[in-house]
């Protein structure tokens, strides 16, 4: 038999278990719950929570070739153009409504912005130049292959280049035109790209970076900061590739 003060600590030892799994337990249906009651706090007052859906264009001309884009303005494909009817179709039957509805100026993300605008009767459309891709230096316009053949091992290892744009500069000039917008609206949809939607998913620290596929991202509510929420794929494809 143990010692009294062996059994006290062995008691004391498996309360503190029981409470911690409780206590996890707990936060972790409390941040679901929490979660939902955000969603449904648009304005209170004492501060502004924006409903924020950022979503991957179309595939363009150069997603096709598997080239590099960075800030390049290829236009979409007939696919891409599709691609974005069939996530309008998706978001109407979700009866997932917004107010407003905004883009990268790049022809591939406004022309998805414009199809999806156009297919959720939302006349509200902006489209801004902070909001492009981020830069990709000289990796731009260049295939997976030729950066492996210049750069080895480079995007394996994130290893970028001189002149590729770095997250924190990339959230720098997409926060600021975010938090204007959400002045006037309440539930807003921006149409950009796959480097964006991963800069913003790493310095909000959410817990894994959002899937990138055509006409997917994640959901954020957006107040004092950014905050990540579930991921969201309206492509109806599977995972492509991982050029920017």
């Amino acid at each position: 038999m143990l010692p009294a003060p062996a059994i006290s600590r062995a008691l004391a030892k498996s309360r503190s278990v029981t409470f911690a799994m409780l206590g996890s337990y707990l936060w972790w249906r409390g941040a679901s719950v929490l979660k939902h009651y955000l969603l449904s706090c648009i304005n209170t007052e004492d501060q502004v929570l924006v409903n924020l859906l950022i979503l991957r264009h179309g595939q363009s001309e150069w997603n096709a070739q598997g080239r590099w884009q960075g800030q390049a303005d290829p236009p979409l494909t007939e696919l891409g153009e599709r691609q974005a009817q069939a996530a309008a179709q998706q978001l109407l039957n979700a009866e997932i409504i917004f107010d407003a509805v905004t883009s990268s100026d790049l022809q591939r993300a406004r022309r998805t912005a414009e199809i999806l605008s156009g297919a959720l009767n939302v006349d509200d459309f902006t489209s801004f130049s902070e909001f492009r891709e981020r830069s990709a230096g000289p990796w731009q316009g260049l295939t997976r292959e030729q950066i492996e053949a210049s750069w080895p091992n480079a995007i394996a290892e994130q290893r970028w280049p001189e002149g590729y744009e770095a997250d924190h500069s990339v959230a720098a000039r997409v926060l600021p035109v975010l938090h204007q917008l959400a002045e006037t609206c309440d539930r807003l949809l921006l149409v950009g790209h796959a480097g964006l939607i991963r800069a913003l998913d790493r310095t909000s620290n959410a817990s894994d970076v959002a899937i990138t596929n055509h006409l997917s991202g994640r959901w954020y509510l957006l107040q004092d900061r950014l905050i990540p929420l579930d991921g969201a794929d309206f492509s109806g494809e599977d995972l492509e590739h991982e050029l920017e």
